[in-house]
């Protein structure tokens, strides 16, 4: 064995007495290195980096600090919640199958599976070893995105379609208490809207059908109109009364007199049933005051409602849709995905040169074992040789 006083200058004089071993060892592991890290499939990097933005975030830095000095740092904050849930969204399964079918990574991954399921769980393990690394930045709030390919295209469009995914999820599919406030209210504004809107057709045919445009003038003037003439039959009946006690009668006066009650009754009575020979088209017949009044008034009485009703919800349907963009989670972009410029591996500087270095140290293990052996234990050795010779 090698002597345990053994110091600085009897290894350098070791590594002397081989340096021409030394040397060729590291040449050739210097030139292995080169043709690996030349042959090696180049790999491209394309980062993105993106923050969540939460309605809690108006308490600023110093309500964030303030957080932190409270907690020690153990306190989660809503941000980093936030980030939580947004990888764990990232990392769902079915966006993973989605991933490899879009971008078509089986054959990517060079696998030849049959059975379909086996082939989607293989690249999908191989997705998240190899392909997409997405991390939680603690100490600046950022969710760090990194894709890497063997091309620089691919890498970047999948970091975009993982931040196309998360943005399309965000907004139409993960509910929100703000969202589900709003779909109510916005469902019964859209009935209301379509009630009055039937009301406002039955209010119209209404009109049409009883020629009734606004029924309380109408109806005021038929009364008035009715009045009048019912007033002028009963003066007429009284002028009459008194030509009696003066005339004969069978005198002309007498006989005019009588004609003209008879013209003034028949016009009263004819305004009483409505007959169109008298009436004017849009003057509503007396008989049918009553029921349309009642259908009338009962109509304004629905439009009333419904007016109420939408003058209440419609400002809370608006409110909760102002609410729904407070409450859904949200992120900014701070660094889009871009084509990159320069690989991210192989490193081929970095592995020639710990190759090398590696291949120095394990050339002068090896000399200073055959140092050992060959050297300090030389009768040793020989002793071995020749006892195994004269055996056989």
């Amino acid at each position: 064995m090698i002597s345990k006083e053994m110091g600085l200058l009897d290894l350098l004089l070791v590594i002397a007495k081989h340096k021409v071993f030394v040397t060729i060892f590291c040449f050739l592991a210097a030139i292995c290195a080169i043709t690996y890290s030349l042959l090696t499939p180049t790999y491209w990097e394309s980062a993105a980096t993106l923050k969540p933005v939460s309605e809690q975030d108006g308490l600023g830095s110093f309500g964030s600090n303030l957080l932190e000095m409270v907690g020690g740092g153990v306190i989660s904050t809503p941000q980093s919640e936030l980030g939580t849930d947004f990888i764990n969204i990232m990392k769902r399964r079915e966006f993973r199958e989605e991933v490899v079918r879009r971008f078509n990574l089986i054959p990517y991954f060079k696998i030849t599976e049959a059975d379909s399921s086996r082939a989607m769980a293989l690249a999908i393990r191989e997705l998240m070893e190899s392909v997409v690394n997405i991390v939680w930045d603690e100490e600046n709030s950022l969710i760090v995105l990194r894709t890497e390919t063997r091309d620089k295209v691919l890498s970047r469009d999948i970091a975009r379609y993982y931040l196309d995914y998360l943005e399309s999820y965000t907004l139409n599919t993960k509910m929100s208490k703000g969202r589900l406030k709003r779909e109510f209210l916005e469902k019964q504004v859209s009935k209301h809207m379509r009630d009055a809107d039937s009301l406002a057709i039955a209010m119209r045919d209404f009109q049409v059908k009883n020629r009734s445009i606004a029924i309380d003038q109408q109806t005021e003037s038929l009364v008035k109109l009715y009045g009048d003439t019912a007033s002028q039959v009963m003066q007429a009946q009284i002028e009459y009364e008194m030509a009696k006690t003066q005339y004969d009668a069978k005198a002309p006066q007498l006989l005019k007199m009588a004609e003209k009650i008879k013209l003034m009754e028949d016009r009263l009575k004819d305004l009483e049933d409505g007959k169109q020979g008298f009436t004017p088209r849009y003057i509503v017949k007396i008989d049918k005051i009553p029921d349309l009044s009642m259908q009338y008034a009962q109509l304004m009485i629905n439009v009333d409602i419904k007016k109420r009703i939408i003058e209440y919800l419609y400002p809370q349907y608006e409110l909760a849709k102002l609410e729904e963009l407070k409450d859904l989670p949200t992120f900014e972009i701070y660094d889009q995905p871009q084509i990159a410029g320069i690989r991210s591996k192989p490193k081929r500087a970095l592995i020639v040169v710990i190759t090398t270095l590696a291949a120095f140290l394990f050339s002068i293990v090896i000399v200073m074992l055959k140092e050992s052996l060959l050297v300090e234990n030389k009768e040793k050795i020989e002793q071995i040789i020749g006892a195994l010779k004269r055996k056989g």
